[in-house]
Parts: structure tokens; C-alpha cells; sequence
């Protein structure tokens, strides 16, 4: 009787430990701490990615019962060992991935839906702009939400254009008459390498300019053909710039980063790049004059000109299995709601990082100028941003043809009846 009194008490026992692991409460530490494993694409936040790491700290400090457990690793590493956990369904409970995988782990259903979260809290809901919600909005499910905006577009030497008195474009026929003088003194005015063939930003907010994302779902369908009229006019108006001389004589043989420290040592009077060159032009010798651009409108465009450049970056995103902890969820949702409220707001801010929101913000510009300008801009009543960046919504092939296409033109290898041909016949292949 003894015997079976004790196998009674082991086998109570061991049930009760199994029904532990398998419920949906979280088992948290004996100080009641819930931890949350948050896998980042950098080996070392606090260095590479300061911005989203004082936010991390900081929301600790407020949150001491909750644990935000950082992995990082580099991009590459970091993208193949979110596909690899996700074989065996053990995603970390938030993390950053590129868009198109982020797409494919939603319609795998294994990602947590924030819908509720965005609907529960409406002040965060009504400061994002509407771009940087629907990118990663699925049938009405909110699967991922911005890691950061990703600002793009031209900053200018406001130094050069004053001594050549040429005033700041913003028409393109403006900038076809500041190229004419800027040519005649030496001086490059659109700072670019087509060695890098990526590094087209500014150009393709033109492109959203000649109606790119009013026709971009219907040529994919082939309904309508990227070989069109107004397309061919942007790429006319490319070759146009080619002609004046806008582009380095060595653009070919340049990188991305030749084309940043032409524009650096004040050899150019614009550089297309983005927030990301925003602290290297502050510490360069020319910080002081240089400004923010959106790039040229175009008489013969089709639609809206004011479009800006304010698109979603990369997504942070939860899994299923996360959601499906209480005490898990609940730290997550308050770790967003801190993330995208204006208390984390301001500390990417005050880090150099452009407001996803429109919350207000302060920004010293005595100590950041030209990122006190860069929000300026994004701030320009009137404007409107494109959806997302044109090369963002096709497949990466097709992206790399309108790369070619592009630098094609500036390269004078193509002519604009060419550059549209190139991606259209790649466009045919993917259909």
C-alpha cells in the first residue's frame, strides 16, 4: 500500500509538471521577471544600433519585471537564422526581418497579430502615417510594424549654390539651369556611383512623380507595360540632366562612397542618399551649409508632384507562439506601445533617427542641422510620401533592372526607349 501511495504521489507529480509546460501561461523567473527574446540583424546593438538600443534600455529601466533579451547577429546571419528557426516553428518572440520573408512567415501563419494592439491604442494608431501600417497589413491582419523609417532624397552644399548664385531647385527646369552653371565652373552638381548600382534613391521618387504607383499593380499583371509614355519621359528627363553634364565624368567606375566624399570634400553641389549619411555630413567640413531636398517636380508628370520620401523600414515582428504566452504577449505589447509611443520617439530622435510619427519632437540644431533640416522636410505641409520606395514593391530582380535601367541613361549606355525595354523584358520573365 505504501508502494502504491508513493507511485500515486510520483505520478501526480510529473502530470502536474507536464500540465505546466504545456499551458499558456508563461513560467516566469521566481522574482516574477518576464523575459523576451528580442533577435536583432546587428552583432553588437549597443554600438551599431544605438538609436533602438537606449530604447531598449530605457523601457527596462521603467519595466524592471520585464527582461528584453537581445540576439545579435549580423544581417546575413541574422536573416538565415530566423529561416532556419522558423523550419522547427522556434521563432524568437519579437524580431527584425526583411520584408519579403516577413511576408512569407505571415502567410505561414506564424506571426502574432497585431491588429488589436494597433486598434487599442489609437494615439499611436493615429500618429503613424498611413504607409507605414499598410506595408505590413495582410487582409486586414497587422503582422509587423516599422523598425525605423527610411528616409531618402538629395542634400545640397547651400555654400556652392550661393557662391555660383544659383538659387535651391525646385522645379526640373530649375535644376536643368543650376547644372548649366555648375558645369561651367567645374562642379558636379548630383553627386553618384554606378559601381553601386542600388544607390538610385532620390531618382526613384522621381519615378513615383510619372504615376509609378498608379500603374506599378497593373504592369505586374500585364494589364500594362512599364514601356510606357510616362516613363519615358522621366528617362528622358534623366538624360536631359546626362546632357547638361549634372553626373562626375567617372561616374561609372565610382562607388556609392566615392560619390559621398565627392560631395563631402565640396566637389558636388547635391549627393542622393539618406538619413543614414545624416552624422557623417554633420562632422564633415561642409556640414554647416548643407540642406534637404525631395528632388524636382516635372511639368509634364502625372499626378501629385509634392510626393516626399518617408517609407517603412524593415519590420519588427512577433511570433504566433509569443502571443499565445499571456504574460509573453502582454511584455511585448508594452514594450510597442513604449517603442512607438513619444517617449521612445524622442529618444531615437535625440539619437538621429527620424521620427516614424507625427508626435512633436525637439531637435537641437545648434548640435544637428542638417537633421534638424532632414525633419523639416518631412514636416513641409503639402507634401505626401510615396507608398513605399519604388524598388521595394517588385521582385528583387526586377529591382535590379530598374537599377540598371537608370544608371543606364546617367551612364549614356542606354538611351530612355532602351532604359524602359530593359526592365520591361525583365518584368516578362517573372511573370
Amino acid at each position: 500500500m505504501k508502494k502504491f501511495s508513493i507511485l500515486l504521489s510520483l505520478i501526480l507529480l510529473i502530470s502536474s509538471f507536464l500540465v505546466g509546460c504545456n499551458s499558456k501561461e508563461s513560467i516566469t523567473s521566481s522574482d516574477g521577471t518576464t523575459t523576451i527574446d528580442f533577435a536583432i540583424h546587428v552583432a553588437n546593438a549597443k554600438d551599431q544600433e544605438p538609436a533602438f538600443y537606449k530604447v531598449i534600455e530605457k523601457f527596462q529601466a521603467e519595466n524592471p519585471d520585464i527582461k528584453v533579451n537581445l540576439i545579435g547577429k549580423e544581417q546575413q546571419e541574422h536573416v538565415k537564422s530566423i529561416k532556419m528557426m522558423s523550419q522547427s516553428d522556434k521563432l524568437p518572440d519579437v524580431f527584425w526581418m526583411l520584408p519579403a520573408s516577413a511576408k512569407e512567415l505571415q502567410e505561414a501563419d506564424m506571426l502574432m497579430d497585431l491588429s488589436g494592439f494597433i486598434d487599442d491604442n489609437p494615439d499611436i494608431k493615429d500618429s503613424l502615417n498611413d504607409n507605414m501600417l499598410n506595408t505590413y497589413n495582410k487582409d486586414g491582419k497587422q503582422y509587423g510594424l516599422p523598425y525605423q523609417p527610411l528616409i531618402t532624397g538629395l542634400f545640397y552644399n547651400k555654400a556652392l549654390f550661393d557662391q555660383y548664385e544659383v538659387k535651391i531647385p525646385e522645379t526640373f527646369e530649375d535644376l536643368a539651369e543650376a547644372t548649366k552653371v555648375f558645369e561651367q565652373n567645374g562642379i558636379t552638381t548630383i553627386a553618384k556611383g554606378a559601381k553601386d548600382e542600388y544607390s538610385v534613391w532620390a531618382f526613384l521618387t522621381m519615378l513615383s512623380r510619372y504615376g509609378y504607383f498608379d500603374k506599378i499593380d497593373d504592369i505586374l499583371a500585364g494589364d500594362e507595360s512599364y514601356n510606357n509614355a510616362d516613363f519615358i519621359k522621366y528617362y528622358q528627363k534623366i538624360d536631359e540632366l546626362r546632357k547638361l553634364g549634372a553626373f562626375s565624368k567617372n561616374v561609372t567606375t565610382q562607388t556609392y562612397f566615392q560619390a559621398v566624399e565627392q560631395f563631402l570634400g565640396g566637389q558636388a553641389a547635391m549627393l542622393d542618399s539618406g538619413m543614414w549619411d545624416v552624422q557623417k555630413i554633420e562632422q564633415s567640413a561642409i556640414g554647416k551649409d548643407v540642406g534637404f531636398w525631395w528632388g524636382p517636380t516635372f511639368a509634364d508628370g502625372t499626378g501629385d508632384q509634392k510626393i516626399s520620401s518617408i517609407v517603412p523600414a524593415a519590420p519588427l515582428l512577433a511570433s504566433k507562439k509569443a502571443g499565445e504566452d499571456k504574460a509573453k504577449k502582454e511584455a511585448i505589447l508594452k514594450l510597442f506601445k513604449f517603442y512607438y509611443g513619444e517617449e521612445g520617439t524622442q529618444i531615437m530622435v535625440e539619437n538621429q533617427v527620424p521620427p516614424m510619427t507625427n508626435a512633436s519632437v525637439e531637435i537641437n540644431e545648434a548640435e544637428h542641422p542638417v537633421f534638424k533640416k532632414l525633419v523639416d522636410q518631412m514636416q513641409l505641409e503639402g507634401w505626401e510620401s510615396q507608398p513605399n520606395q519604388p524598388d521595394l514593391v517588385v521582385p528583387e530582380s526586377i529591382a535590379n533592372a530598374m537599377y540598371d535601367s537608370i544608371y543606364g541613361v546617367i551612364n549614356g549606355t542606354y538611351t530612355p526607349e532602351q532604359a524602359v525595354k530593359v526592365v520591361e523584358d525583365k518584368i516578362s520573365t517573372v511573370k
